[in-house]
């Protein structure tokens, strides 16, 4: 990390609270605060840490929405050196507990609509709620700031990710990597202490986190989504004036064909950044018609701290002369590497064959929260990490994905792995196998779909499996419909081709199966 980053992420509230302590920090949704309001209360959740026993390395979750608590514990927590574990506030509550035990989090601090009743863990409750209050729990200490700071490559944020193998994976989020970020994601676009940067995305997210950290380096202004509807979302960009944004396609699409949009004011809009799945070129024609802002396209991981291409404003202008390269996900950031392993040898594919998206620097994490055998299978001599995308790079270093080798699902902006689905399937008596791929959604851009194979005599529904999934997987996960079939398709040695699933369903769309 460059020495213009500073050396800890605590470092960024202060730098930015001691230049301008009255400028607004967080507004929208929830409590607003001020820079300097943020580094109070920060301070004593700070010192409620050191007092509540947690040692530098600890760990501290937060259940909730997007709200301005998080922001508070982040901060905190990083003065007091412990290491925030932020949790999908959407998991069932056997996954939570899961992940808490995993993480062997010492506190929580949880929102009034997630009690963790149960959980084995002491819970500060915000708001109404089981435990002790949030308030009274920072009234109870001076703000004091213990500047226990954790710096270099000592962990800041444990996130958990969906994994291939039906149990997420905690990714280590280092004090470089998360400033490595800030530092080469944010230099890509024109923020600063006057923009003013609307995150509808979970803060549970390394997209939502880590657009919102940006823009408190840069001394800017946070609009905070709580529960974003896209009248919500309208009105807030209207009524803040935002100038930078992030979304996702599913959702852009939406706003494009809200009646209420079409007179609305967006000219302090400069900057939207999407992710998650290409954009089409008709969508981005309503889109520009629309906005009038810039348009970038983003491509990372929970492994990369969500920062390795970007496609840029000057690919998304209508009649672009080079013909596809709106499908692409752009060239490597400054500061990153991006290249293609053969599937076969590793080695380095040409340009235009496709092979696995292989990545290096300073935003790759470091690996797995406990778990070296992950580790190793994903993190490679050199710095390479293995993203488990196929893709392949053309002439000018323009990234193209083609599919997903681990057949990861992108669902309105949520990773889905077949893995976990599939297992929970497995345990229904009816069920002898399953597959589950991902298909097209007009309004999510694709969505689970189960194909399963049932038992001989027996007779399960298609609702009776999707009850079945619902009670035990976080319902954004869940499939939304069931296929029968006999048998699934299988290569000579017995690994079920999903490729054969998915075809009939994506053949003369936009994302064609390679």
């Amino acid at each position: 990390m460059s020495s213009s980053v500073s050396s800890s992420i605590a470092d960024l509230l202060r730098v930015s609270a001691a230049r301008e302590p009255d400028a607004p920090a967080v507004t929208g949704d929830g409590r607003s605060a001020t820079y300097g309001e943020l580094a109070e209360r920060s301070d004593r959740v700070a010192a409620a840490l050191v007092a509540a026993g947690l040692a530098p390395g600890d760990r501290v979750g937060y259940v909730d929405r997007n709200a301005t608590e998080y922001f508070e514990l982040l901060f905190g927590a990083a003065k007091a050196g412990v290491v925030l574990v932020p949790l999908n506030f959407r998991l069932a509550p056997d996954e939570m507990r899961w992940i808490l035990g995993d993480a062997e989090v010492s506190l929580v601090v949880a929102g009034p609509d997630h009690p963790l009743d149960g959980v084995g863990v002491p819970v500060v409750a915000v708001g109404d709620g089981v435990g002790e209050g949030y308030e009274r729990w920072l009234a109870e200490h001076d703000p004091v700031d213990p500047r226990r700071d954790a710096t270099g490559d000592e962990l800041i944020v444990l996130m958990y990710s969906s994994g291939t193998t039906g149990r997420p994976k905690g990714v280590h989020v280092t004090v470089n990597n998360l400033g490595g970020a800030v530092e080469l994601f944010g230099g890509c676009f024109k923020l600063g202490p006057d923009s003013v940067s609307m995150v509808p995305i979970p803060y549970y997210h390394i997209a939502g986190a880590g657009w919102a950290l940006i823009t408190l380096a840069q001394g800017g202004t946070l609009v905070q989504c709580r529960e974003p509807t896209p009248m919500s979302m309208l009105d807030q960009l209207v009524r803040h004036r935002v100038t930078h944004t992030a979304m996702v396609p599913a959702v852009i699409q939406v706003m494009t064909e809200l009646p209420a949009a079409r007179d609305a004011d967006f000219s302090a809009l400069e900057q939207i950044v999407y992710g998650a799945s290409p954009i089409s070129e008709s969508l981005l024609s309503r889109a520009v018609a629309l906005f009038g802002a810039e348009f970038f396209q983003s491509y990372g991981l929970t492994e990369t701290v969500g920062v390795t291409t970007l496609l840029g404003p000057d690919q998304h202008l209508p009649g672009n002369p080079v013909k596809g390269r709106l499908r692409s996900a752009g060239r490597a950031v400054p500061g990153m590497e991006v290249a293609i392993a053969d599937l076969e040898t590793g080695l380095p594919a040409e340009p235009g064959v496709v092979g696995e998206v292989i990545v290096r620097g300073p935003c790759v994490t470091t690996g797995y929260w406990r778990n070296p055998a992950a580790t190793e299978a994903a993190f490679l001599p050199g710095g390479w990490l293995r993203t488990g995308d196929a893709g392949s790079l053309d002439e000018d270093g323009y990234l193209y994905l083609h599919d997903r080798i681990k057949d990861m699902i992108v669902s309105g902006g949520e990773n889905v792995y077949p893995a976990e689905v599939e297992s929970a399937l497995a345990g229904h008596p009816a069920v002898l196998e399953a597959a589950v791929i991902g298909i097209p959604s007009e309004r999510w851009g694709e969505t689970p779909l189960a194909v399963v194979v049932r038992r001989p005599g027996t007779e399960a529904t298609e609702e009776e499996l999707l009850a079945w999934t619902r009670e035990r997987l976080a319902h954004y996960k869940c499939p939304t419909a069931i296929a029968f079939a006999d048998e699934l398709p299988r290569n000579p040695s017995g690994k079920i081709l999903k490729r054969e699933l998915r075809r009939p369903w994506w053949e003369g769309t936009e994302r064609q199966i390679s």
